[in-house]
């Protein structure tokens, strides 16, 4: 990982351009496996993440119902059970916002230990 950011914070023109990263057989070393297995637990969960993103369809018509029927105990109860799964799965999307930052933030600072 540090060798990415060595290449693209160094001087390419004195080096003639000349250099080969090679991401699909990159390997972390020893003191990066602890990051690399981070992050790649995060990127799996990020196939999930975005799978559930893109079949979030929100529940705007039973809220619009909701507040067009004040006194409908039906409607109230639909929209409520509408609502509170939502409200979970954004919880959930909350959370791996801040994971997915963390991570992030270990990955530039396993930068600065390798780069010794």
């Amino acid at each position: 990982m540090g060798n990415l950011i060595k290449v693209l914070t160094r001087d390419i023109d004195n080096n003639g351009g000349n250099f080969f990263l090679d991401f699909e057989n990159a390997q972390p070393s020893q003191s990066e496996t602890a990051v690399w297995e981070e992050v790649n637990q995060v990127l799996t969960e990020a196939r999930v993440i975005l799978d559930d993103l893109q079949t979030y369809r929100g529940a705007g018509e039973e809220i619009r119902q909701a507040i067009q029927s004040p006194g409908v105990e039906r409607v109230q109860e639909k929209a409520w059970s509408s609502v509170v799964p939502l409200v979970a799965k954004l919880k959930t999307f909350y959370e791996f916002s801040q994971k997915l930052g963390e991570t992030l933030n270990a990955s530039r600072h396993c930068d600065e230990v390798t780069d010794e």
